[in-house]
Protein backbone atom coordinates (compact mmCIF):
# COMPACT_ATOMS: atom_id res chain seq x y z
CA UNK A 1 0.00 0.00 0.00
CA UNK A 2 2.82 2.42 0.80
CA UNK A 3 4.37 1.85 -2.60
CA UNK A 4 1.01 2.31 -4.34
CA UNK A 5 0.40 5.64 -2.58
CA UNK A 6 3.95 6.69 -3.45
CA UNK A 7 3.36 5.81 -7.11
CA UNK A 8 0.14 7.83 -7.24
CA UNK A 9 1.95 10.87 -5.83
CA UNK A 10 4.82 10.48 -8.28
CA UNK A 11 2.50 10.15 -11.27
CA UNK A 12 1.34 13.71 -10.64
CA UNK A 13 4.88 15.01 -11.16
CA UNK A 14 6.78 15.48 -14.41
CA UNK A 15 8.76 12.61 -15.89
CA UNK A 16 11.95 14.52 -15.01
CA UNK A 17 10.94 14.60 -11.35
CA UNK A 18 10.03 10.90 -11.42
CA UNK A 19 13.30 9.93 -13.05
CA UNK A 20 15.34 11.89 -10.53
CA UNK A 21 13.41 10.38 -7.64
CA UNK A 22 13.90 6.79 -8.75
CA UNK A 23 17.36 7.02 -10.30
CA UNK A 24 18.75 8.65 -7.16
CA UNK A 25 17.53 5.63 -5.18
CA UNK A 26 20.47 3.28 -5.53
CA UNK A 27 19.14 0.95 -2.85
CA UNK A 28 17.07 -1.54 -4.85
CA UNK A 29 15.36 -2.80 -1.70
CA UNK A 30 14.03 0.69 -0.98
CA UNK A 31 13.13 1.16 -4.63
CA UNK A 32 10.98 -1.96 -4.45
CA UNK A 33 9.74 -1.12 -0.93
CA UNK A 34 11.23 -4.34 0.47
CA UNK A 35 13.09 -5.16 3.70
CA UNK A 36 16.86 -4.84 3.25
CA UNK A 37 17.77 -8.48 3.79
CA UNK A 38 19.12 -11.37 1.76
CA UNK A 39 16.01 -13.55 1.85
CA UNK A 40 13.36 -11.93 -0.32
CA UNK A 41 9.75 -12.67 -1.14
CA UNK A 42 9.79 -13.47 -4.88
CA UNK A 43 6.05 -12.83 -5.14
CA UNK A 44 6.45 -9.38 -3.59
CA UNK A 45 9.35 -8.61 -5.94
CA UNK A 46 7.25 -9.49 -8.99
CA UNK A 47 4.25 -7.53 -7.71
CA UNK A 48 6.28 -4.37 -7.07
CA UNK A 49 8.03 -4.68 -10.41
CA UNK A 50 4.67 -4.81 -12.18
CA UNK A 51 3.49 -1.76 -10.24
CA UNK A 52 6.61 0.21 -11.10
CA UNK A 53 6.57 -0.75 -14.78
CA UNK A 54 2.84 -0.17 -15.08
CA UNK A 55 3.34 3.42 -14.00
CA UNK A 56 6.75 4.16 -15.51
CA UNK A 57 6.89 2.05 -18.70
CA UNK A 58 8.12 3.99 -21.78
CA UNK A 59 4.89 3.16 -23.61
CA UNK A 60 3.12 5.60 -21.30
CA UNK A 61 5.19 8.40 -22.83
CA UNK A 62 4.57 7.74 -26.51
CA UNK A 63 3.77 11.08 -28.06
CA UNK A 64 5.67 12.98 -25.39
CA UNK A 65 8.81 14.99 -25.99
CA UNK A 66 12.05 13.18 -26.95
CA UNK A 67 13.52 14.14 -23.57
CA UNK A 68 10.57 12.62 -21.70
CA UNK A 69 10.80 9.42 -23.78
CA UNK A 70 14.55 9.18 -23.15
CA UNK A 71 14.11 9.64 -19.40
CA UNK A 72 11.30 7.08 -19.35
CA UNK A 73 13.55 4.56 -21.12
CA UNK A 74 16.37 5.21 -18.62
CA UNK A 75 13.98 4.85 -15.73
CA UNK A 76 12.60 1.56 -17.08
CA UNK A 77 16.15 0.23 -17.51
CA UNK A 78 16.95 1.17 -13.90
CA UNK A 79 13.88 -0.74 -12.68
CA UNK A 80 14.84 -3.76 -14.81
CA UNK A 81 18.36 -3.73 -13.35
CA UNK A 82 16.87 -3.68 -9.86
CA UNK A 83 14.66 -6.66 -10.72
CA UNK A 84 17.58 -8.68 -12.09
CA UNK A 85 19.66 -7.90 -9.01
CA UNK A 86 16.95 -8.80 -6.50
CA UNK A 87 16.07 -12.04 -8.30
CA UNK A 88 19.66 -13.30 -8.55
CA UNK A 89 21.11 -14.51 -5.21
CA UNK A 90 24.70 -13.67 -6.13
CA UNK A 91 23.89 -10.19 -7.43
CA UNK A 92 21.60 -9.63 -4.44
CA UNK A 93 24.41 -10.60 -2.05
CA UNK A 94 26.85 -8.27 -3.81
CA UNK A 95 24.29 -5.46 -3.68
CA UNK A 96 23.79 -5.94 0.07
CA UNK A 97 27.55 -5.79 0.62
CA UNK A 98 27.79 -2.70 -1.56
CA UNK A 99 25.14 -0.99 0.57
CA UNK A 100 27.41 -1.69 3.56
CA UNK A 101 30.38 -0.13 1.74
CA UNK A 102 31.96 -3.47 0.83
CA UNK A 103 32.93 -3.88 -2.83
CA UNK A 104 34.15 -7.21 -4.23
CA UNK A 105 37.12 -7.23 -6.58
CA UNK A 106 36.44 -10.42 -8.55
CA UNK A 107 39.69 -10.16 -10.52
CA UNK A 108 41.94 -10.14 -7.47
CA UNK A 109 39.88 -11.76 -4.72
CA UNK A 110 40.79 -15.32 -3.73
CA UNK A 111 39.06 -17.93 -1.58
CA UNK A 112 41.31 -19.28 1.18
CA UNK A 113 39.01 -22.11 2.26
CA UNK A 114 41.09 -25.21 1.46
CA UNK A 115 38.16 -27.58 1.96
CA UNK A 116 36.14 -25.62 -0.58
CA UNK A 117 39.01 -25.51 -3.06
CA UNK A 118 39.38 -29.29 -2.76
CA UNK A 119 35.64 -29.67 -3.27
CA UNK A 120 35.91 -27.57 -6.43
CA UNK A 121 38.45 -30.02 -7.83
CA UNK A 122 36.26 -32.98 -6.94
CA UNK A 123 33.21 -31.46 -8.60
CA UNK A 124 35.21 -30.64 -11.73
CA UNK A 125 36.67 -34.13 -11.99
CA UNK A 126 33.27 -35.76 -11.47
CA UNK A 127 31.67 -33.44 -14.03
CA UNK A 128 34.36 -34.15 -16.61
CA UNK A 129 33.99 -37.93 -16.17
CA UNK A 130 30.17 -37.84 -16.31
CA UNK A 131 30.28 -35.61 -19.39
CA UNK A 132 32.68 -37.92 -21.21
CA UNK A 133 30.47 -40.90 -20.41
CA UNK A 134 27.34 -38.89 -21.21
CA UNK A 135 25.89 -40.17 -17.95
CA UNK A 136 22.80 -38.04 -17.29
CA UNK A 137 22.07 -39.85 -14.01
CA UNK A 138 25.54 -39.04 -12.67
CA UNK A 139 25.23 -35.46 -13.87
CA UNK A 140 21.90 -35.14 -12.07
CA UNK A 141 23.46 -36.39 -8.84
CA UNK A 142 26.27 -33.84 -9.16
CA UNK A 143 23.76 -31.09 -9.90
CA UNK A 144 21.77 -31.95 -6.78
CA UNK A 145 24.91 -31.81 -4.63
CA UNK A 146 25.96 -28.48 -6.15
CA UNK A 147 22.53 -26.93 -5.65
CA UNK A 148 22.39 -28.19 -2.05
CA UNK A 149 25.76 -26.61 -1.30
CA UNK A 150 24.61 -23.43 -3.05
CA UNK A 151 21.56 -23.24 -0.77
CA UNK A 152 23.70 -23.88 2.32
CA UNK A 153 26.08 -21.13 1.27
CA UNK A 154 23.19 -18.71 0.79
CA UNK A 155 21.83 -19.51 4.24
CA UNK A 156 25.25 -18.83 5.78
CA UNK A 157 25.52 -15.52 3.95
CA UNK A 158 22.04 -14.47 5.11
CA UNK A 159 23.05 -15.01 8.73
CA UNK A 160 26.39 -13.25 8.44
CA UNK A 161 25.14 -10.19 6.57
CA UNK A 162 22.78 -9.48 9.47
CA UNK A 163 25.79 -9.46 11.81
CA UNK A 164 27.65 -7.07 9.49
CA UNK A 165 24.71 -4.65 9.57
CA UNK A 166 24.86 -4.70 13.38
CA UNK A 167 28.60 -4.04 13.69
CA UNK A 168 31.19 -3.36 11.02
CA UNK A 169 34.07 -5.83 10.98
CA UNK A 170 36.79 -6.21 8.36
CA UNK A 171 37.18 -9.92 9.11
CA UNK A 172 33.43 -10.45 8.79
CA UNK A 173 33.38 -8.47 5.55
CA UNK A 174 36.20 -10.65 4.19
CA UNK A 175 34.27 -13.77 5.22
CA UNK A 176 31.15 -12.53 3.42
CA UNK A 177 33.15 -11.76 0.28
CA UNK A 178 34.45 -15.31 0.43
CA UNK A 179 30.89 -16.64 0.71
CA UNK A 180 29.90 -14.64 -2.36
CA UNK A 181 32.84 -16.15 -4.22
CA UNK A 182 31.61 -19.63 -3.31
CA UNK A 183 28.06 -18.73 -4.32
CA UNK A 184 29.36 -17.53 -7.67
CA UNK A 185 31.13 -20.85 -8.22
CA UNK A 186 28.09 -22.94 -7.30
CA UNK A 187 25.79 -20.83 -9.48
CA UNK A 188 28.11 -21.01 -12.49
CA UNK A 189 28.68 -24.76 -12.08
CA UNK A 190 24.94 -25.40 -11.70
CA UNK A 191 24.23 -23.53 -14.92
CA UNK A 192 27.02 -25.41 -16.69
CA UNK A 193 25.69 -28.81 -15.58
CA UNK A 194 22.14 -27.88 -16.55
CA UNK A 195 23.36 -26.90 -20.01
CA UNK A 196 25.19 -30.23 -20.42
CA UNK A 197 22.14 -32.22 -19.30
CA UNK A 198 19.95 -30.24 -21.68
CA UNK A 199 22.30 -30.87 -24.62
CA UNK A 200 22.46 -34.60 -23.87
CA UNK A 201 18.69 -34.81 -23.51
CA UNK A 202 17.96 -33.02 -26.78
Amino acid sequence: MRLRRKLHRLINHSIESIANTVKLEKNFFKLFDLPQQFNTDSTAVKRRFRELQRNFHPDRYIGKSPQEQRLAAQLSAHINTALTTLNDPVLRAEHLLSLQGVEIDHQHSTIKDNAFLFQQMEFREALEQASIEKDISALTVILTEVNDDFQTCQAGFADQITDLESHQSSSLADSLCGEVGKMHFYQSLSREINAIIHSLSA
